[in-house]
C-alpha cells in the first residue's frame, strides 16, 4: 500500500530523503520549502509546494498535512515543535533529523495525545540515529555490558586549514553541538560533561584521529540503558588539532554563549570555512562486557564515501532516515506515541533496501 508522505524542507539532507523516497513505488512524496528556488528545482521530480515565510508558530500546516500518513522534518530544530503538533492535530506520524535535545522533550511530550497507530520519532539520520541503532544492538552480545563508546564524524576527505575541517552540513547545529552540555553514564549514574572535553586519540586503518564530548548523538541511550552499564559516551570524530582551536573560539573567546556571541561565530564559520562535497562519515562503537564472567570487547566500524552527486552526510544522513520511516511505517509491529530510535533491529535496519550504503561500507578490522 503506498504511503502518503510530506519532507518539509528541501535543502541538501531533505532534498536527498525526497529523492531516495521518490523512486520507490510505495511512496508518494510532497516536499515544500520557503525558499522558491529549492522548490522549482524539485517540482519536475515530485509534488513541491511553497510554504508561507512566516514565523514557525504562525505557519500553517494544515492543508499539507491533511490525508498524510508522515511528514518528515528537515527545518532547523527551532521549527520541529510546531511540526510536531500539526502533525498530531492532522493524524499523521512525525520524524525529523534535530540533534537538539530541549526540541526532542518538548516533541515528547506532545507525542503524549498520539492516537494509536500514530508515531513520533525524533533524531533520526546518523548521529543521533543510525548510531543509537547500532550502539543499543551490543547489549545482545554480552552476558552484562560495561562500557559503550559510540564515535561520529563527518569529515573532510582533503583537509586543507588549520582547523582540519569544512563545512558539511547545518552550521548551527554544528556549534550547537559544539557548545551544548552533554549527556552520558559514568560510574552507572546519568550524568552531564563539558562539550569539547574528554579528548581521546586512535587511529583506523593507519589514519590518526581524535575525538570529544559531543551534544545530541545519544538520543534516548542514557534513559533506555540507564542501569545496564557502567559507562556510557559519545564524541565527535575529527582530524587531530580541530578540538584545541574550537577551545579557543568557544572556552576563551566565549563565541558559545548563546545570543550575540553564538550569533557571531556563526557568521564567522559561514563566511570563512569552505563547505565541501568531497566528505567522508567516520562510524566506530566500540563494546566492552562480561561473558561468562570473562571481560571482553567487540567493536563495528563503518566508512561512507561521497560520491559524484552526493557528499557522504548527504548518504548517510538521508539513507538512514529514510530506511528509519520506512520500517515504522511498513513494520509488523503496531506502535504508538514517542518510539525510541534504538529499539528498531539492527540486523533489520541493515538488510532494509534503503540501507544499501551502510552495508556496503562495513569494515573488516
Amino acid at each position: 500500500m503506498t504511503k502518503r508522505i510530506v519532507v518539509l524542507g528541501l535543502g541538501r539532507i531533505g532534498g536527498a530523503i525526497a529523492q531516495i523516497l521518490n523512486r520507490h513505488d510505495g511512496y508518494d512524496v510532497t516536499g515544500a520549502d520557503i525558499n522558491p528556488t529549492a522548490v522549482a528545482h524539485f517540482s519536475e521530480q515530485f509534488k513541491t509546494e511553497l510554504l508561507p515565510n512566516t514565523s514557525p508558530e504562525t505557519r500553517d500546516y494544515g492543508a499539507l498535512l491533511t490525508g498524510q500518513d508522515a511528514v518528515i522534518s528537515a527545518l532547523t530544530f527551532n521549527d520541529n515543535p510546531y511540526v510536531a503538533q500539526a502533525a498530531l492535530d492532522h493524524g499523521c506520524s512525525y520524524f525529523d533529523l534535530t540533534e537538539d535535545v530541549r526540541c526532542t522533550q518538548a516533541i515528547k511530550e506532545i507525542a503524549l495525545a498520539a492516537a494509536p497507530g500514530q508515531v513520533f520519532m525524533p533524531q533520526c539520520g546518523l548521529a543521533p540515529g543510525f548510531i543509537g541503532i547500532l550502539g543499543y544492538s551490543f547489549r545482545h552480545r554480552f552476558d552484562r555490558l560495561d562500557t559503550l563508546k559510540l564515535r561520529v564524524g563527518a569529515l573532510p576527505e582533503y583537509p586543507s586549514n588549520q582547523m582540519m575541517y569544512n563545512l558539511t552540513w547545518s552550521t548551527e547545529g554544528l556549534i550547537n553541538e559544539y557548545a551544548n552540555p552533554c549527556e552520558s553514564i559514568k560510574n552507572h549514574i546519568p550524568t552531564l560533561t563539558e562539550p569539547l572535553e574528554g579528548r581521546e586519540v586512535f587511529s583506523i586503518s593507519g589514519v590518526e584521529y581524535e575525538a570529544f564530548n559531543t551534544s545530541g548523538g545519544l538520543a534516548n541511550l542514557c534513559y533506555s540503558l540507564d542501569g545496564e552499564l557502567r559507562e556510557l559516551t559519545y564524541k565527535t570524530i575529527r582530524y587531530p588539532g580541530h578540538c584545541k582551536l574550537m577551545k579557543f573560539l568557544f572556552h576563551d573567546l566565549r563565541l558559545g554563549e548563546e545570543g550575540k556571541r553564538r550569533d557571531m561565530l556563526m557568521e564567522i564559520f559561514e563566511s570563512s570555512v569552505a563547505t565541501t562535497m568531497q566528505d567522508l562519515v567516520l562510524i566506530s562503537v566500540v563494546a566492552t562486557g562480561y561473558v561468562d564472567d570473562r571481560l571482553k570487547q567487540c567493536s563495528r566500524t563503518f566508512l561512507l564515501r561521497h560520491t559524484a552527486e552526493q557528499s557522504a552526510i548527504q548518504i548517510s544522513t538521508a539513507s538512514a532516515a529514510v530506511t528509519t520511516v520506512d520500517l515504522i511505517l511498513n513494520g509488523r509491529e503496531s506502535r504508538q506515541g514517542f518510539v525510541e530510535q534504538e529499539t528498531l533491529n539492527i540486523d533489520e535496519f541493515l538488510a532494509n533496501d534503503f540501507a544499501k550504503a551502510y552495508r556496503d561500507a562495513e569494515l573488516s578490522i
